[in-house]
Order: structure tokens, then sequence, then C-alpha cells
């Protein structure tokens, strides 16, 4: 095959792209909004009530395949109907007899992803004391430059990053101990930097070389599911490093198990921990600590002890007893009351992290990626009562295990986990027959996610016409199943830039300040997915990002998802490869046979009247029109913007 070329690239790509803005335009407008009308003109009861469509045998592959996968490659709907779409679905099922091995081979060239859980945390414990020396040694640079420059070493500038950057420069070359220390430190950040900063290209890149090529396509969907499910913001402090554990250890091993393994996975993740501030909720009163107190107290005499204001509130912290039950279980409605947020926060008191010492973890910035550790010591042992069951005083660890329990048998938790799996498999509206459909399965399965999964992909619902094309893809399922549909591939090594490894290892310790975002270098791919919304494992709210694809509907998405289809098929993406889609078509090929070429390829037979005559139209006015041309107008048609 050859290289995915446009002949307007080299004469006048700005020209080419102007021109293409209005065609383009119009159509990703028509596939974002028209959806969204759609439902706002259905009748509630089609929630309940699902109209059956008889569909042929090709548009039911391109559904599962875009359900199921993250859309079909060139030659995947032929390969299905092949083999049949149930013995297809029966495989995705059981991805572990998929052979895999490409894939794997791939990541093989990854070091950092192969290190062990204690590996990689000693080396970010080395990073981040080599970083606290560094801002030690600035610290000291500024008192030094400030002393040197009375003028400014006032109480506004004195010792603060307002000293004069130049004094700074002199006051280090004025001092040989100094200029070696800086010397040196510089040269340890960056060799522990190059360990660090690679680990999150490599896990950034791990993900987007599984979505594209895996054969094992239902399981990447469902990892991307709970990820979002048990959402992680990696710009929170250590958890740029210890969600690439919580991938390892919680989400990918357990997608296919029970639900009741997932959630206490997830409940003693170190990530999970850090980012709903678990690992630092202790009890209110801590008799061992009151006991200790007084001792000291009775040591000291009738001396009173000198009070020192602490630095932050100890104490209960609900932030994480609500999100398992709003977010992670029985859902907004399910029936629990701010008294259960504060019980189950004593009861998950003391699950936090240990350190390689075995001591509690450190508080601030400098977190080190430990291991789940309880601390009977500032557990609340008292009574409590949790949803209406007691829970006896002295369990220790085991009130949060009993919480768990509670948590992943109640039914509200059924109902709204099937919900969230249905709306991400079948539609955003699912119906109520679907949903009590897996109820029924997860109560006579004990809550085992394969058949809950099995139960979605094999009903009527799944191919209703409520389902079929209806949900609109987020800008990481567009993404990736653009580079799938013109037969393309991702780089390893272009995936992972060595350039920037000390900023990409910083962010680790200092995420962008005010929102911002890490790996938007609009160049890569992985920075074109956070340029249309989603920068990945981004997602400041608990919540994660929306399964309700209408949420995706903005003029702002428009206008992005309009630059990827462009910069893709122009080849302005550095990691991704692609392959021609339009294959052995010549300069001769009449332009409808090149049209029916490259939108069998892409769209498989269900490009609509309108988007045919927008290419017509488009290949009419420039006779130079290129199967690239003709990607790009596909790739941003109503037909592709939906799954």
């Amino acid at each position: 095959m050859q290289t995915l070329e446009n002949p307007h690239r080299n004469s006048n790509p700005q020209a080419w792209r102007s021109a293409l803005l209005p065609s383009i335009g119009a159509l990703v407008l028509l596939s974002m909004l028209a959806p969204q009308a759609s439902f706002a003109s259905q009748p509630q009861q089609k929630k309940s009530k699902v109209t059956q469509t008889a569909t042929t045998e090709n548009d039911k592959v391109l559904h599962v395949l875009n359900r199921l996968g993250f859309g079909p490659r060139p030659d995947d709907v032929e390969r299905v109907k092949r083999i049949g779409i149930s013995a297809w679905i029966q495989k995705q099922l059981h991805p572990e007899e998929i052979d895999d091995s490409a894939v794997e081979q791939k990541l093989k060239g990854y070091p950092e992803l192969s290190l062990s859980d204690s590996e990689i945390a000693a080396k970010y414990k080395e990073f981040i004391n080599a970083d606290q020396a560094a801002a030690k040694l600035r610290r000291q640079v500024r008192k030094q430059a400030a002393e040197k420059t009375p003028a400014k070493a006032d109480a506004t500038t004195a010792g603060t990053a307002q000293a004069d950057p130049k004094a700074m420069r002199q006051a280090v070359m004025d001092d040989p101990d100094l200029m070696r220390q800086v010397r040196e430190n510089r040269q340890e950040l960056g060799r522990l930097a190059e360990s660090i900063g690679l680990l999150h290209e490599e896990f950034n890149a791990d993900k987007l070389i599984r979505a594209v090529d895996s054969q094992r396509q239902l399981q990447e969907v469902l990892v991307d599911f709970w990820s979002n499910h048990f959402n992680i913001d990696i710009r929170k402090a250590p958890c740029g490093v210890l969600k690439v554990l919580d991938d390892r250890n919680v989400i990918r091993p357990h997608v296919w198990g029970k639900f009741r393994d997932l959630l206490e996975a997830s409940a003693k993740s170190p990530a999970m921990l850090v980012y709903l501030d678990n690992f630092q909720s202790v009890a209110d009163e801590i008799p061992a600590l009151t006991k200790f107190r007084k001792r000291r107290q009775a040591q000291l005499g009738s001396t009173p002890t000198p009070s020192v204001p602490p630095k932050r509130k100890v104490g209960l912290n609900e932030n994480y007893a609500r999100e398992i039950m709003e977010l992670h279980t029985l859902g907004v409605n399910g029936g629990y009351t701010q008294q259960d947020v504060r019980e189950v926060a004593r009861c998950f008191t003391g699950w936090g992290i240990g350190s390689a010492d075995g001591t509690r973890a450190r508080i601030n910035r400098y977190s080190e990626a430990g291991v789940f550790q309880f601390h009977p010591m500032v557990h609340d042992s008292g009574e409590k009562v949790v949803l209406g069951h007691h829970i006896p005083a002295g369990g220790g660890m085991r009130d949060g295990e009993i919480v768990l329990d509670l948590l992943a048998s109640d039914r509200a938790t059924w109902r709204h986990i099937s919900t969230q799996l249905c709306q991400r498999l079948v539609c955003d509206e699912p119906p109520v027959s679907l949903v009590n459909k897996c109820i029924q399965t997860w109560q006579s399965t004990d809550g085992n996610l394969r058949e809950i999964v099995r139960t979605i992909v094999t009903s009527p619902e799944f191919y209703s016409s409520d389902a079929l094309c209806k949900k609109i893809k987020s800008p990481f399922e567009y993404a990736v199943s653009s580079v799938r549909a013109l037969d393309g591939t991702l780089d390893p090594d272009a995936l992972v830039s060595r350039k920037q490894l000390l900023r990409e290892a910083n962010s680790m310790v200092r995420p962008p300040q005010g929102g911002g975002y890490i790996d938007m270098n609009t160049n890569t791919f992985l920075g074109q997915i956070g340029t249309m919304g989603q920068p990945i494992f981004q997602y400041q709210a608990p919540t994660g990002f929306p399964e309700d694809s209408r949420k995706w509907v903005s003029s702002g998405a428009l206008i992005s998802r309009l630059n990827f289809s462009l910069a893709l098929t122009q080849g302005r993406i550095s990691d991704v490869k692609l392959e021609d889609p339009a294959e052995d078509a010549g300069a001769t090929m009449d332009v409808n046979a090149m049209i029916n070429r490259v939108s069998n390829r892409i769209l498989h037979g269900q490009v609509s009247a309108s988007t045919r005559a927008t290419l017509l139209r488009e290949a009419q006015a420039d006779p130079k029109t290129s199967p690239a041309t003709i990607a790009a107008l596909l790739l941003g048609s109503p037909e592709f913007q939906r799954r």
C-alpha cells in the first residue's frame, strides 16, 4: 500500500485547508446536532419500550465493531462476517483466547512499564527527594541574593521568588560550593527525571497502542470504561505515578471478574486513596494519641505544652465515602443520607498508604508512591450504622470491608452500574427492560461482570433502533476509530518524546496550575485527543468524562474535530502512520469510483445521499481532489461521527 499523501500539502496547504472548512464543517455540525435533536423528539415511553428494526448483516457487524471496539479497520467487516457475529462476540468475551502478541511485542520496547511496583515507587521517591533538595537550594540562593541586594530585601521580596534573577545567578557564581551543589543537583534531577518522565510517556502510549492495535477490542473498551468510572486525575501528585499501578493492579485484572473484587481493589488503590484524600482521613478522636499527650504532659509536669497550630485540620475526611456511594456504587439517588456518608467515612479511617519502611506515607505534594496499608492507630474503632446495618465496635479494617459488602450487594448499585454499562455499550438513555435483565444477571451470578456484559451484547435491545448509530463518539473514540478506519497504526518510538522528560517528570510533582493540562502538543496523537476535549487521565472531577455522548456536542468540538481530520489526513500528526485509503487509486481514477473506493473502506457502504453529494461538490470544485481529501471529508461526516 502507498503512504497516504495529499497533493496540496506541498503547494498551498493553508488554501486547501480553508477550502475544505465549509464542507467538513457542515457535515460535522450535522453529525453533532442531529442525534441530539432525535433524542429530544423521542417520547419518554421509549425508555421502557424498544422498537425493534430489521437490519442487514452489514449493519449489525458495523454496530458490533463500533460498540464493542474502537471501530473497524477496512478488512474487519468481512472478517467478522466470515466467522459470524456470535462467534466474534464470544471470542471478545474471552480475550485470553485471542492472540495479541503483535501488540505485546510493540510494548516490549517500553522498559519503564516493565518495572515492578516497588521499583517504580523507589525511583519516584529518589526523584522527589532530589526535587526537594533542588527547592532547598533555590531558597538558599534567593536568601543569599537578597542579602547582597538590601534595597530589595524587604518584607515583600526577601527570600521569595521575586528576588532579582541576575542577583540569584551572581550569588551562585560567587559561591563555588553552592555552584557545585546546584550543578550536581541539576545532573541528578535530569538522571532521575528520565525514568519518571519515560514512565509517564510509556503509560499513555500503552493505552493508545492497545486501543488502536489490540485484537482484544472489547477488553480495551471495558478498561477505558472502568478506568473512567473509577476516575483518577493524574494532575494530583503523586497520582501521575500511582495511576500506572492502578491500571496495572486494579482495572485490567478485574474487568472480567466480580464487581465486589474490583470495588475493593479500587478502595485499596494508593491512587484512589490519594485522589479522594482517604489516606489522610483519621478518627476525630484518636485514643492512642490522647494517651500519648497525657503521658507527655505528666512528664513535663505542670508546664503547659507549647501550642503549635496544625498546618491542616486533622480528622475525618468524607470525600471518598461520598464518592464511593454517589459515583462508584449506589448512584446519586441510591437512598443514602449524609449521616451514612459520615459513618462510611468513619469505617474507612486508617485505610491509607504505607512507605517502604512501614510507616504512614507523607501527606503533601511529595507523597510517596507507596502501597495500601491499614493504620489501626488512626482508625475510628467505635460502632457505626451504615444504610441501617449495625457495625459493631472494634472491627478494625473489617469495618471498611463490611461497607464494601453492603454496597456491592445493594440493588441500587446493580441498577446504577448496569445503567452506566448500557449507556456505554447501547444508548444514552438505556431501556429499562435491558437494565432489568442486567440486574437479574447480577443477582444470579453474584455480580460477574463478564456475564453482565454478555447479557447486554447478546440482547435484542443491543440491536434496537434506539441503539444503532445514535451515540456521538467521544474524542478518544473518534481519534482511535479514525486511525483504524484509515488502516493506520501508531509509531511506538514516536509516541515517547525524550526531549521533554524533565518537564514530564516535574508535572508528576507540580501539575499545571489553574486547571492546565499535560501533554497538549497538537503535533501528537495524544495531544490532539486532549485538544478535542478529552485529555487522557486528566478529568478533575471524580465523575470522570461523561458517558452520555450528547455531552460532547459543542461548537468547540466541531472546530477541534475538524482540525483533527485535516491534520490526520495531511500526515501532520507525528506519531501516526497511515495507509492510503484508496489503495491503488491512480491519478486517472474516475471521481465516482474514487469516492466509492474510499467511502467503502471508511464507512463500509453506510454513506448517505447528502454526504455523497458533498463529496461530489468538492471533487467538482477541485479537479485535483485526492483520496486524502475524500478521507478528510468522510471522517467529518455524520455517519462516521456516530457509532
